[in-house]
């Protein structure tokens, strides 16, 4: 069966955009890999996964989960 996926438009800051230029990265492969590594995606070579997402290691992963704690996403909602 399929994933449901979403769509996201959101304006970036100037800001955000010359930091990825100033590092040669584009600000979707920025996002993406946050988002990858914050969900714990993994993108196997023997099961690729089609939307390209993909964590870039354990300690990303790791580190991008503390971010999210450390900001209070979880608790938002009283969760």
């Amino acid at each position: 069966m399929p994933r449901k996926t979403n769509r996201l438009t959101l304006q970036l800051p100037p800001e955000f955009v010359e930091l990825c230029d100033g590092d040669g990265v584009t600000p979707e492969m920025v996002l993406t890999g946050f988002i990858a590594d914050l969900a714990g995606i993994m993108n196997w070579a023997d099961n690729p996964r089609a939307d390209g997402y993909s964590s870039n290691g354990s300690d990303e992963r790791r580190m991008a989960m503390e971010y999210y704690e450390r900001v209070g996403y979880p608790w938002f909602n009283g969760g």
